[in-house]
């Protein structure tokens, strides 16, 4: 694989004069398009309200096929649920990039590139169950992919992620120059990811560890 899964902490460091011009960050919410047809009366003389149409452009939450969909919780990002089969997981995503790579990993570029996404299981237990779902920057648009209900996910500030959960906690990691803030509801936790130089979220990690994986191919 050309792309490298180990370097993606440096990846978002070189990419720094790009990141510094963060995309606002959206939540991919399904909604209904104004209809322009307007209301009519039946032969009684009762006004009839158009039908409202779906818009082409319109997402379902979680669409197995659209990462773009994913909703971000700290059980699950998108269909990927922690402690789920994880070839089920891959069944299921199929029509996604992602695919193995390494023992006991998987890992894929969303369709247009802007970001990555890993999928780790049990190796140590071998029980093969998700133990950890990740979605990294690319270098490009930092505020891309999936999101949580507050909007919230790559390109993040930690400023941000703070204000938005009582329980948010932010901790340094035993890498030099990387933090983290890590969101938790006693199952699981989303853990938002940081490198010095740049202030929005790299990636995006829920995981039933305190922080995620650090080079799980190596």
């Amino acid at each position: 694989m050309k792309r490298t899964i180990l370097h993606r902490a440096s990846a978002a460091l070189v990419a720094l004069v790009v990141g510094a011009a963060i995309a606002g960050c959206t939540s991919q919410v399904p909604s209904l398009p104004e209809d322009p047809t307007p209301a009519t009366s039946n032969l009684r003389g009762q006004t009839t309200l158009p039908t409202p149409q779906a818009s082409e452009e319109s997402h379902v939450p979680n669409d197995p096929s659209d990462s773009d969909t994913w909703v971000v919780t700290t059980n699950a990002i998108g269909p990927v649920e922690l402690h789920s089969d994880s070839e089920g997981a891959l069944r299921e995503i199929r029509r996604t990039s992602i695919g193995p790579v390494c023992e006991g990993v998987a890992y894929g570029y969303a369709d247009d590139n802007a970001y990555d996404i890993m999928i780790i299981e049990d190796r140590e237990e071998d029980t093969g169950e998700v133990v950890e779902i990740s979605i990294g920057w690319n270098g490009d648009t930092m505020g891309v992919g999936p999101r949580t209900l507050e909007g919230l996910g790559l390109g993040s500030t930690k400023r941000e992620v703070l204000a938005a959960y009582d329980t948010a906690e932010e901790q340094e990691s035993a890498i030099v120059g990387r933090s983290f803030v890590r969101i938790s509801n006693g199952s699981g936790n989303i853990v938002f990811s940081y490198v010095d130089g740049n202030e929005g979220a790299v990636s995006v990690s829920v995981t039933g560890e305190e922080e995620p994986a650090y080079e799980p191919c190596a």
